[in-house]
């Protein structure tokens, strides 16, 4: 239980810097995006604008996670030691819920007709999942499947590859670590450190990676049109 009190200078900055990077990789996507929006064909911007707001309030909610990390620690001499502050994890699953669901209509508006009622279903589904979500675990899995089902006719092209595995890839690690089957270390100082080390990459390659492959998607796909026609 010592362990869980105290923690090193090392860790505890270590944690900290996953945290800064991955909101400021969030918010540095979700400019990108703004920023295309002057460089791509009027129907491509939708689901730019789209996407890039639903990763700015992930980034919000994300940057809780952080500042709840800094009030729950303070130093004292040499190591950092618990002042009674709660972590802020249910701002992490938030940010997931609601930037998750919005890449996905983002790539169903790339190829799907909004008038058809698969986009619809997609639509619907995107909206069951930001709102259960934050407060049941086996809804966003349902929520995720329940997408891709409906996309996946539609998916092609590397940035798509690209996004869906790491989207899933992220939702794997986040599940083994939920039931506890990732080799986090025996103390429980390392148990925290790594876990949320490990949060922190996940919501990189669930929201990062894909928000840059949807970038990138566009910009192929609107760059091939004119050749095209």
């Amino acid at each position: 239980m010592e362990s869980l009190l105290t923690l090193s200078i090392g860790d505890y900055r270590a944690v900290e810097l996953s945290m800064r990077l991955t909101v400021t990789l969030i918010v540095m996507t979700a400019l990108l995006q703004i920023l295309c929006l002057s460089v791509v064909e009027r129907r491509f911007r939708l689901p730019l604008i789209f996407s890039s707001v639903a990763l700015l309030g992930a980034a919000w909610f994300e940057s809780g996670t952080w500042v709840a990390w800094k009030e729950a620690f303070e130093l004292a001499g040499t190591t950092y030691c618990v002042t009674g502050h709660l972590l802020a994890g249910e701002d992490r699953i938030i940010a997931l819920s609601l930037a998750l669901p919005a890449i996905l209509v983002s790539f169903g508006l790339l190829h799907l007709n909004p008038q058809e009622k698969g986009f619809r279903n997609l639509c619907w589904t995107a909206l069951g999942w930001s709102v259960l979500g934050p407060f049941f675990q086996f809804v966003s899995l349902v929520g995720f499947a329940s997408c891709l089902a409906q996309i996946r006719r539609v998916l092609r092209g590397a940035p798509s590859i690209v996004a869906i595995t790491s989207m899933a890839l992220g939702f794997v690690v986040t599940e083994l670590g939920f039931f506890h089957l990732l080799p986090l270390g025996k103390l429980a100082g390392e148990n925290l450190v790594r876990g949320e080390i490990i949060h922190s990459l996940c919501d990189i390659l669930a929201l990062v990676v894909p928000g840059v492959a949807l970038l990138i998607g566009i910009l192929k796909i609107s760059g091939e049109e004119p050749k095209s026609a």
